[in-house]
């Protein structure tokens, strides 16, 4: 039809290898070579390591000299920068979401928590884990600040990575679970009822104490 473009193959292949990133295929430190990926997928290395910019770009995937392009990895350091940086951003947009959010995005965020404790029963901890960012998206989205959602974005792909290695390593058990379903579920109590200041410093502890908790496990794989 007149007037419509076909998505680039690069982008195709970037769409892949995402979802592949994010369900644990890939976990920090793989090498991702471009002759590997062009065969496996049928295309070019030209295209592949179009792919793979995307990917850098969006905080996937980095560049070393080298070893080429490999997951994401994470120092101790740069993991306590990382959750810092989003627990400030998110205490922001949540402030800013509070300002303009209506019941329509209550009910977002009931449905993301309830799909959690849906996934929780099933033992299905990266659908889990997909419901909470779920959560976390809507509040971003709400708030319509471009700049922020774009640097949150590339905050939560990391975030993904690394929620990788704990489900890898050294997953949450059912009570602790059931523990962090009821923190957003308090969360959302505030949300609901206007608490904005409590509401957002809620969020910014709770994402603190998600980087927190993974520190011994960096330690560990060291």
């Amino acid at each position: 039809m007149p007037g419509l473009r076909s998505t680039p193959l690069s982008e195709v292949v970037a769409d892949s290898l995402r979802q592949s990133l994010r369900d644990g295929v890939y976990l920090c430190g793989e090498r991702l070579a471009e002759s590997v990926i062009a065969r496996e997928m049928n295309v070019s290395q030209n295209t592949a390591r179009d792919a793979l910019g995307i990917l850098e770009k969006e905080g996937w995937v980095s560049k070393q000299a080298r070893r080429g392009v490999i997951v994401q990895m994470f120092s101790i350091d740069d993991v306590r920068e990382l959750y810092t940086l989003r627990a400030t951003l998110e205490h922001l947009a949540l402030g800013w979401s509070m300002e303009v959010m209506g019941e329509a995005h209550h009910t977002q965020l009931a449905k993301a928590i309830s799909e959690a404790r849906l996934q929780a029963g099933m033992g299905n901890r990266r659908g889990l884990r997909e419901a909470m960012f779920k959560f976390h998206e809507v509040i971003v989205e709400a708030a319509k600040k471009p700049q922020t959602a774009a640097f949150v974005h590339r905050l939560h792909n990391q975030c993904r990575l690394l929620e990788n290695l704990r489900t890898t390593h050294d997953p949450r058990g059912e009570e602790s679970n059931a523990q962090l379903i009821t923190e957003y579920g308090n969360l959302l109590t505030r949300i609901r009822y206007d608490e904005r200041k409590v509401a957002c410093n809620l969020i910014h502890d709770m994402i603190m104490e998600e980087g927190r908790t993974l520190l011994p496990l960096l330690d560990l794989l060291r």
